[in-house]
């Protein structure tokens, strides 16, 4: 981690951002190459799209001469953490005789799924915008019944930690605060934990593993969230307003945006306790601004490009 100068005069959610990013790319960029070799000797493709945090595609296509598209799921990096994913890559890069910069790092073209009423994108990165699109896995007629009900007779508070952060999630303090709040709750905690290990939850809370979020959204007159780039999108696009508890990763710097746009609030970890919860998600019920806002939102998402818009971009690069 010393290979990054200045680390631990970082403050400490950029400090952990740039080591998690940097284990992620020492650990996972030589395995994904590793893999994607006989894709690529096999298949020879034209163009390459692949997800922002894919990190092999972009140095093989540049080995290759093959254009390369990434497609973000959240906003900008800081210097700090572009810096830092360089270095833990640069091996793989090295393994397939190029050299690594910032403006080939995402290959061609970084397609940003970020209006830029929330972020902008890093100047030195070829960019263009892309309306997000998402798939979570629902139909039309898989429905739980129980759905039709949420939100329908006074307001509907989603609540979720993702797939995967579920273990790490302030629990009791949510459950805690949202007890005595005169609204319907749904809490997906993850496929790590039984909801049963939860203990016994008041009586306007239902706890799920899963449940797909466009089953709620539509229905949630607020979300909230650890920030994540899915939980995050997802509510601006259905102008809920949202309460974002971050913990790792881009979460602090999406709740930041979310925060600095009047679309929602950010708790801080010493502000979690019940009272400050529910103060919150009260605010976020009542206060007709924050509602404003989170309808500007939801139109700047939808103002972006759709994706099949983009189709004759990424084909001028085979």
């Amino acid at each position: 981690m010393e290979r990054v100068p200045g680390l631990y005069e970082l403050p400490p959610r950029e400090r952990r951002a740039v080591m998690l990013s940097m284990t992620f790319g020492e650990v996972a960029a030589p395995v994904m190459r590793d893999d994607l070799v006989e894709v690529f000797d096999e298949f020879q493709p034209d163009v390459v799209v692949h997800d922002y945090a894919e990190l092999a595609a972009a140095p093989m296509s540049s080995a290759r001469a093959i254009g390369c598209v990434s497609v973000g799921f959240s906003g900008a990096v800081s210097d700090a953490v572009q810096g830092a994913v360089e270095v833990s890559v640069a091996p793989v890069w090295e393994r397939e005789g190029v050299q690594i910069n910032t403006a080939t790092f995402n290959g061609d073209l970084l397609l940003y799924p970020f209006p830029d009423w929330l972020d902008t994108p890093r100047a030195d990165v070829p960019s263009a915008p892309m309306r997000p699109a998402s798939f979570d896995r629902s139909t039309a007629t898989d429905t739980p019944q129980w759905v039709q009900s949420f939100g329908a007779d006074r307001p509907g508070v989603y609540v979720t930690y993702g797939t995967e952060i579920g273990p790490r999630a302030p629990w009791s303090a949510i459950f805690d605060g949202l007890a005595d709040l005169d609204a319907d709750v749904v809490a997906t905690v993850g496929g790590q934990i039984d909801p049963a290990s939860l203990g016994a939850t008041p009586a306007n809370i239902r706890v799920e593993q899963y449940v797909p979020q466009s089953f709620v959204l539509e229905r949630a007159t607020v979300a909230v969230s650890h920030g994540g780039a899915g939980t995050l999108i997802g509510a601006a696009t259905t102008a809920t307003p949202q309460l974002c508890l971050p913990i790792a990763a881009d979460q602090w710097d999406n709740a930041d945006r979310l925060a600095a746009s009047g679309a929602g609030l950010l708790l801080e970890e010493d502000e979690r306790d019940p009272d400050s919860i529910f103060r919150a998600v009260e605010r976020l019920l009542h206060e007709g601004s924050i509602q404003t806002h989170a309808n500007l939102l939801r139109d700047h998402f939808a103002a972006m490009p759709h994706p099949a818009e983009l189709v004759p971009t990424i084909e001028s690069l085979a």
